[in-house]
């Protein structure tokens, strides 16, 4: 069974950034744009990505540590069940899974592997399991990354242009890795289908076809810029439209705008979640907006009136007398609409102490405590 850890040379226990921070180390020298005609590193590239894509997945992931866990108890001879100790029938497999073993199905192991890694080669002993034509059209993976939003684009709403180094269509080809002009023909080994098929035991599988690396189709004359891939890697400008009062943590979706699809298949979609960075007087919770602003000892005990930002306007805010350090006002319906709801604002009021208090001062204070009950 293909070792994904060791592809992204990381260990069983590797945390989910350690995992994407290999990948990212690991494709960028494997990558086809760095390593022109070189089979090996776009191979390389290939067993990369898709361990990736099993490893960063928490429910692929799971089920590959099932199915690796349980691995050594298959034997070369087909996956039947047997009683030898530690070793692991097929319907023991099976049941991990909720599922009831069909021994006597053709193809039913592929299809199990087919579910559980959503149409990705799952090396198993060298072999290659597939329940479809690996030719077919297949829609392109989505992406999520993150962006990051000033904070009135969070509340005012906001069209901005971001730029990204994702993987995408190659303009040469138009994705389909062929040199414009250039004739492909229909695989001889599989007929077109992108798969040759084998026993195993009692089993029928299958595995891509090594002659056209899954294509169904022979290249006369691959795309130079990506190689054959029919993608590459690339800044590309978007424009977004950033919704009206949104928080940090939300994902915004932008249709087909993921990674092209293959053999033709719809292009994936671009989840953008959403950071909204700090603002120097304002932040939000909800709906509502707060905001310090700090006033003089002298203000605090008789009173005043002081000038208070909104969102949208400067408001003129009464402070009683005997204002306490911390005390919050509520400025009713100026915080964000939300769910056609009208948030507001609270103003929390920080008393500034005066210090290095000279002589004067200092024999004024002592009278005023003398008289006054602090």
């Amino acid at each position: 069974m293909t070792d994904y850890y060791k592809t992204l040379s990381v260990s069983e226990n590797a945390s989910a950034d350690e995992i994407k921070k290999n990948y990212r180390r690991l494709a960028k020298k494997y990558h086809p744009d760095a390593n022109p005609n070189d089979k090996q590193a776009e191979e390389k590239f290939k067993e990369i990505s898709e361990a990736n894509d099993v490893l960063s997945d928490p429910k692929k992931k799971q089920q590959y540590d099932m199915m690796r866990k349980y691995g050594a108890g298959f034997g070369d001879g087909g996956f039947g069940r047997t009683s030898s100790p530690g070793g692991v029938s097929f319907e023991d497999i099976m049941s991990q899974f909720g599922g009831g073993a069909q021994s006597s199905g053709v193809g039913s192991f592929a299809d199990m592997f087919s579910s559980i890694f959503g149409g990705q080669q799952a090396g198993g002993f060298g072999r290659g399991f597939k329940s479809q034509r690996r030719n077919a059209p297949r829609k392109g993976k989505d992406i999520l990354t993150d962006i990051e939003i000033p904070f009135e684009d969070s509340v005012n709403g906001a069209q901005s242009t971001i730029k990204l180094n994702i993987e995408q269509a190659c303009g040469e080809c138009q994705g389909n890795g062929v040199t414009p002009g250039s004739k492909t023909t229909v695989c001889p080994d599989c007929q077109g289908r992108g798969t040759v098929t084998f026993s195993q035991g009692a089993f029928s599988v299958s595995r891509p076809c090594p002659r056209c690396l899954g294509r169904g189709q022979i290249i006369g004359n691959p795309c130079r810029k990506c190689s054959g891939s029919g993608k590459i890697f690339g800044a590309k400008s978007i424009k977004v439209n950033i919704p009206k009062g949104i928080e940090s943590g939300k994902k915004i979706r932008l249709k087909g705008l993921g990674q092209p699809g293959i053999n033709g298949g719809a292009p994936g979609d671009l989840y953008l979640k959403v950071n909204v960075s700090g603002h120097q007087y304002f932040w939000r919770e909800g709906k509502d907006i707060y905001c310090r602003v700090p006033i003089n000892i002298r203000q605090a005990v008789l009173g005043d009136k002081i000038k208070v930002k909104t969102l949208t306007k400067q408001i003129e805010l009464k402070i009683p007398p005997g204002t306490s350090p911390n005390q919050r006002f509520r400025l009713k319906g100026m915080g964000l609409t939300v769910n056609n709801q009208k948030g507001d604002q609270f103003v929390e009021i920080q008393v500034k102490i005066p210090k290095n208090l000279t002589s004067e001062q200092k024999e004024l204070f002592e009278k005023f405590a003398e008289k006054t009950e602090l």
